[in-house]
């Protein structure tokens, strides 16, 4: 498993902004130690989200499910995995940055205060998990197309 500085030094892949309506609601920027997108290759990725604006910590969580039922994934199986991601966010406060690094198959959270250090905040174990969690932005389904292709680097894969 990655340590809160592996990523730090990894090469950006691509990044990109949601907006919704007037308002930007974060910042985005993937990386991997190779600074390509390679899905295939089963490389480490980092996702990190620097906000815009405060969210509540409940927030995010919904924010998961409803991008999850986007992707398809059944309500028994987003079920089975809330337990694991309760707890796993705090409340972000304008430029605050979360942070998910997945590697073999793992997911590991880190959060970082505007004016602090990245921290851990939780683990997931569950391939299956830890992959649909990067899917919200990585997957070619996702809710959100322009933004993927601009994290990607503009590869289509």
């Amino acid at each position: 498993m990655q340590t809160s500085e592996d990523w730090a030094w990894w090469k950006p892949v691509g990044a990109a902004s949601l907006t919704w309506g007037f308002w930007k609601i974060y910042d985005s920027e993937l990386r991997t130690p190779s600074g390509r997108f390679e899905p295939a290759n089963g490389d480490p990725l980092a996702l990190v989200i620097t906000y815009s604006r405060d969210i509540d910590a409940d927030d995010l969580l919904e924010a998961t499910v409803e991008q999850w039922e986007h992707l398809g994934f059944s309500q028994q199986q987003i079920e089975a995995w809330l337990p694991n991601m309760e707890g796993v966010w705090p409340n972000v406060k304008e430029g605050d940055r979360l942070i998910y690094v997945l590697s073999q198959d793992k997911g590991q959270f880190f959060y970082q205060p505007k004016q602090g250090k990245a921290e851990p905040t939780g683990t997931l174990n569950n391939a299956n998990l830890a992959n649909a969690f990067s899917a919200i932005w990585l997957s070619p389904a996702t809710a959100y197309p322009s933004l993927r292709l601009a994290l990607i680097g503009g590869n289509t894969e």
